[in-house]
């Protein structure tokens, strides 16, 4: 048995609903059958810390510190700065989008979106 830590999918979204509904389509459509899960951005930096992430899924609008804050952070960690980003919100406006891509995001995604959508996405960035 390895002792390399298996690359796993970080969800972050201040919806437990939500972050249900993402990883059940991440571990049926996908070869990530561990998805970790954060309930806001410093939740997120935590999971960042103690897993080995392949790819993140971000809601935007959270408490604490919201997804835009996160991606910024991360961007600029020498750790975590190549790391694909998929930022999910509910507000489909193109100044939100330009927003997510100017923080750093690597790709944005409206809610509410099919399964096939989210695996579709991630497949421009990672082997799913």
């Amino acid at each position: 048995m390895s002792t390399e830590t298996e690359k796993t999918v970080l969800v972050i979204d201040d919806s437990r609903t939500f972050r249900v509904m993402v990883t059940f389509a991440i571990k049926k459509f996908t070869r990530f059958n561990k998805p970790v899960e954060a309930a806001d951005g410093l939740e997120g930096l935590e999971a960042m810390a103690k897993n080995d992430i392949e790819l993140v899924v971000c809601d935007i609008n959270m408490p604490n510190m919201d997804g835009l804050e996160f991606v910024k952070t991360i961007r600029a960690n020498e750790n975590y700065r190549d790391i694909p980003v998929i930022m999910l919100t509910t507000e489909g406006a193109d100044e939100s989008r330009k927003k997510a891509v100017d923080a750093g995001a690597s790709s944005y995604l409206q809610k509410p979106f099919k399964p096939n959508e989210l695996t579709e996405e991630m497949k421009k960035f990672i082997t799913i």
